[in-house]
């Protein structure tokens, strides 16, 4: 009963809240401005993933306190890290801090992570037995955290991207976390769910107001802590690739654009609109379309993590070929669309 009353209550101060951080922006002047690598064409409130950011740490440290049993070991050093890689996101929304300076602070955020919360140790790959990783699990933990965070930030260029992303990786981490027995972290992916559902309310197309890397930034380490929290008390090694399957689109995205400009000698650090859903939205397809197809590839790649947690070993190498599949899809529609306006 108290995670839906949490989720309820995060679902309407989400909506509104966002709709008073809107009015809040556009008075102040906190506002994205087209540019060159802009999708949008008008200046548009900006920062409101704030309210993602206060509604999931508040719900959270609420169920906690009026649950203590159901602590986590690691969730006061996460909660701390994800403010503070939130807090750099907000004065970077505000005043384009140094690439350098959210680097730094997002690897600082890391390490505190690995010390306090912990590092892959082994990891179960699709009924091949465990892969024990030693001391590689270090920087294999820092290379998730740190690229998750970059990767669903990238996400955030067009109307509804990220947050319906959020939204469809924070049920199914809400079912996971059930399915190992975990009320707390069950929770907060309910409570992502609702949080990023009601910004959903103000962003899809026309979006009235932008999430802003506060938002963005603070999802993209939330969940690459997930299944490391998970992890404290299941010790389930088949958690780093449930985690890693349910935001598959987004990561394959990232992963993809940057070989592909790696290889074709462009800089790959520099920025840019060049990611899969910027093409799509780039070749003509309005945002809702592109939003909702990445809906859909990540509601269908969580189900491939879903099974992968649930099917009690039935299926190990098999879900790669659907994972693959949808993967390949994702890169043939922005191919398809591309032919098609150029034709």
């Amino acid at each position: 009963m108290l995670p839906a009353i949490i989720t309820v209550a995060a679902l309407l101060v989400s909506f509104f809240g966002v709709g008073k951080m809107r009015d809040w922006a556009a008075e102040r002047g906190l506002l994205a401005v087209p540019g060159e690598r802009s999708s949008h064409r008008v200046a548009t409130p900006t920062g409101g993933g704030v309210v993602i950011v206060v509604v999931t740490i508040a719900g959270v440290v609420c169920a906690w306190l009026l649950r203590p049993d159901w602590n986590l070991p690691g969730l006061l050093a996460f909660l701390i890290a994800a403010a503070l890689v939130a807090a750099v996101g907000w004065l970077d929304d505000m005043h384009a801090l140094p690439a350098d300076l959210r680097f730094g602070v997002q690897a600082v955020a890391a390490l505190a992570i690995i010390l306090r919360v912990g590092a892959f140790e082994r990891i179960a790959l699709f009924g091949s037995g465990n892969l024990f990783l030693g001391w590689f699990g270090y920087p294999l933990t820092f290379l998730w955290v740190v690229g998750l965070i970059n990767a669903f930030n990238f996400m955030d260029g067009i109307d509804g991207n990220a947050a319906g992303i959020g939204a469809v990786a924070g049920a199914m981490w809400a079912l996971v976390s059930w399915r190992l027995g975990q009320p707390l972290l069950a929770t907060l992916g309910l409570l992502l769910l609702a949080a990023c559902l009601g910004f959903l309310g103000h962003n899809w197309q026309p979006a009235r107001i932008f999430m802003g890397d506060v938002g963005s930034t603070f999802l993209g380490v939330t969940f690459a802590v997930m299944p490391l929290l998970a992890l404290q008390r299941s010790g389930d090694s088949r958690l780093p690739v449930v985690g890693a399957l349910l935001l598959a689109p987004c990561i394959w995205d990232a992963t993809y654009t940057f070989l592909g400009r790696l290889l074709r000698g462009k800089p790959a650090f520099q920025a840019h609109r060049t990611y899969l859903y910027q093409r799509l939205a780039s070749s003509g397809y309005p945002h809702w379309a592109g939003a909702g197809f990445y809906l859909l590839l990540t509601l269908a790649t969580g189900l491939c993590g879903w099974l992968y947690m649930t099917a009690g070993g039935r299926w190990g190498w098999q879900l790669l070929v659907p994972v693959v599949f949808l993967l390949a899809v994702q890169v043939a529609v922005v191919r398809f669309a591309e032919r098609g306006r150029s034709a």
